[in-house]
């Protein structure tokens, strides 16, 4: 059985849903997470947003544990300032003050009991339970759905001095010095690491982790909640090639390389580019850009899935990502990405067949892989779209499900 513990939500609670349908999950840690069934229908019934974000269908809430103290100040200070680095100094003490608290029942727990449990947490907010849990002969997991921050301070660092104008959106780059202590230490504490991709399990190798410590398990999409069209209302080969980039607009995921492409591509195609996402940082350094792009904020992933249908493809250029969940909801939606092999990107796409992997900060092989797909006859493009789509069906949440059976069935967790 597993105690699975995270201090906030990213995909958890999809990772509790698939251990439940397993039949191994004991007991699910949280920061917040809305119990009652009641209350579940409630939200639903008046379609608030926030909220409904806060559990998942299938998951009983008895075997739910949700300790809202550690997440609320977060979420009003979010409110009020924004994506701002007051409020990330508060994510850093929330996961530590979390790890502590989980730390605190690990050591409670009945030494019998210990023999057939498994505890698993998440990349930063799980340093002191592991501890605890090797203490009481409990096998202890620890999961990535990032790169390690080891690679991440070389790769990072080595962007912020090739482009100081954009250092300033580079997340991911600087950490308080006990919490990047807690981070690189807490892969050395775990007896099996899982990673969200080949490119996390690589940046583990770096940091001198042993191999045989690894399991690669990458993240589901709601595969079925995105919609697919077979072809675009009006056809592609007769009008421009519309390319969207959606995320947090920032260095890490490469935007200045993908701006240059634009530049280098200049009026000669017919190419329009798309920004979907908050800008991390200051807008002056994409300021210079003016002309090249059209800019539309953030907005909601359930709306990101219904825009993704007036776009043709995906350009993810990033620099340094754990798993990039944006490229298969992209593919889902019959999107081909053109992206590196910083990502999962790799793991999902056929070159040439439904996207392309380019080296990062390459300006030319980008420039080429959009022109190569501006060129496609409406044909090779339908071909492209049923190919992505194809794809990212194999990386449905219950294709996840099924992939952690697998791990879930050696010997070290049973």
């Amino acid at each position: 059985m597993i105690i699975l513990s995270h201090s906030g939500k990213q995909h958890s609670y999809h990772t509790a849903l698939a251990m439940y349908k397993l039949g191994v999950l004991q007991r699910f840690y949280t920061s917040s997470y809305v119990n009652s069934s009641f209350l579940q229908k409630q939200i639903e019934k008046r379609g608030e947003n926030i909220l409904s974000r806060r559990y998942i269908k299938g998951l009983p809430g008895s075997l739910v544990s949700a300790n809202w103290r550690f997440e609320i100040p977060e979420m009003v200070l979010r409110k009020i300032h924004g994506k701002s680095a007051s409020v990330q100094k508060y994510v850093y003490l929330r996961d530590s003050r979390f790890d502590q608290y989980i730390a605190n029942k690990i050591q409670k727990i009945d030494p019998e009991q210990c023999k057939h449990l498994n505890f698993w947490g998440f990349q930063g907010s799980c340093h002191d339970s592991l501890e605890a849990a090797n203490k009481k002969g409990i096998k202890s997991i620890c999961e990535l759905s990032t790169a390690h921050v080891i690679s991440a301070r070389r790769i990072l660092g080595e962007e912020a001095k090739l482009h100081p104008e954009w250092a300033g959106s580079i997340d991911n780059l600087e950490f308080p010095a006990e919490y990047e202590k807690r981070l690189v230490e807490e892969p050395q504490l775990a007896k099996r690491i899982v990673a969200a991709s080949a490119f996390t399990r690589d940046s583990l190798l770096e940091a001198g982790i042993e191999p045989e410590k690894i399991e690669v398990l990458p993240l589901g999409c709601d595969t079925e909640h995105i919609l697919y069209r077979e072809l675009p209302e009006d056809r592609f080969s007769s009008r421009p090639l519309r390319l969207l980039y959606a995320g947090t607009v920032t260095q890490r995921k490469g935007i200045k390389y993908l701006l240059e492409a634009m530049r280098k591509i200049g009026n000669k195609k017919d190419i329009e580019l798309h920004i979907i996402g908050g800008i991390q940082g200051s807008d002056e350094a994409l300021m210079n850009y003016k002309g090249l792009y059209s800019y539309h904020g953030a907005i909601s992933q359930t709306e990101l899935f219904r825009k993704f249908g007036e776009y043709d493809a995906l350009v993810l250029p990033t620099i340094f990502e754990g798993f990039g969940l944006v490229i298969v909801e992209a593919m889902a939606a019959g999107l081909p990405v053109i992206t590196t092999p910083h990502s999962m990107g790799p793991e999902v796409i056929s070159q040439g067949e439904n996207g392309y992997i380019v080296p990062v900060r390459d300006i030319d092989a980008l420039t080429k892989a959009i022109i190569t797909l501006r060129e496609k006859t409406d044909e090779e493009f339908l071909a492209m779209r049923r190919s992505a789509r194809q794809a990212a069906l194999g990386y449905s949440w219950e294709g996840y499900t099924e992939r952690m059976k697998i791990i879930l069935d050696q010997e070290f967790f049973v």
